[in-house]
């Protein structure tokens, strides 16, 4: 597989399709086969970038600490060594986070933004489960009791009670497994700092307030069954973007890309093909 070098790091991506370049963030501790139901979809209409963010799949485990910030950093340097941009850039769970952080700090680089399930904050709800997911992973390491507990709070209820379902939970958990605990630990603890939830950051702004600076064409998508990251988060996104669209699929669960992968991709290209 294709990668490129930067600061000090391997940063490894797949590509298929043809068409405007579209690169997708995958979501917490999940390499590029996060998209694997989305891409032949997406693929028919855009050049796909699926990245391993630093740190996961194929990309350098570089040490502790992980940064939503310094994510972004590494594709702002991806997408200038592809020599691509303006890319569109999709970005689902932390990967929507990443992508907020990439679009704030670097507009030029980024000619769309799609959020799906993503956050600019954290609820008291959501950081006591990342917060328990940490003491979990000190506890029992990456072990299959904590890959439930991940599984239970990603997938719908009823998407797991069906065999098909089913099997893609099993088939994310031998994703999530191939990363060490003290990496994995690292990056939940990047969830809480980007959502300004550790101690020492008890009087920092949410990023919530830097939203406005966003000014990229922004497409935000929610869940109205997600119960990781509720919607009310989606709605704090589109709030904040100036001319962001929201929309709310009833039952796409946290990964739409993995319950309902034709939906989203359609509502992905659609929105895209619109800004032509």
């Amino acid at each position: 597989m294709p990668s490129v070098a930067v600061k000090g790091a391997e940063i490894h991506y797949g590509v298929s399709g043809a068409g405007e370049p579209l690169l997708l963030i995958p979501g917490l501790g999940l390499d590029r086969n996060y998209y694997r139901l989305g891409t032949p979809d997406l693929a028919k209409h855009f050049t796909v970038y699926g990245v391993d963010p630093r740190g996961i799949g194929e990309s350098t485990k570089s040490p502790p600490p992980y940064t939503v910030e310094s994510w972004a950093d590494d594709f702002v340097e991806l997408i200038k060594s592809l020599n691509v941009g303006p890319v569109h850039v999709l970005g689902s769970s932390l990967g929507g986070a990443m992508a907020l952080a990439l679009a704030e700090r670097a507009p030029q680089l980024v000619k769309s933004l799609t959020v799906v399930g993503g956050f600019s904050e954290l609820d008291r709800t959501a950081e006591l489960n990342f917060g328990l997911r940490m003491r979990l992973i000190e506890l029992l390491g990456l072990s299959q009791e904590v890959a439930d507990y991940m599984a239970l709070w990603t997938l719908s209820r009823d998407f797991i009670n069906s065999d098909a379902g089913y099997q893609q939970l099993l088939a994310n958990q031998i994703i999530i497994k191939k990363n060490s605990a003290e990496l994995y630990h690292a990056f939940v603890k990047a969830v809480l700092e980007w959502g300004r939830c550790l101690p020492e950051q008890k009087n920092e702004p949410k990023f919530t307030a830097k939203l406005g600076n966003i000014k990229t064409r922004t497409l935000v998508i929610g869940s109205g069954n997600d119960e990781l990251i509720p919607l009310i988060l989606s709605e704090k996104i589109a709030a904040g973007i100036p001319g962001a669209k929201l929309v709310v699929m009833p039952k796409g669960g946290h990964i739409p890309f993995i319950e309902k992968p034709a939906e989203v991709a359609k509502i992905v290209v659609d929105f895209i093909k619109a800004g032509k």
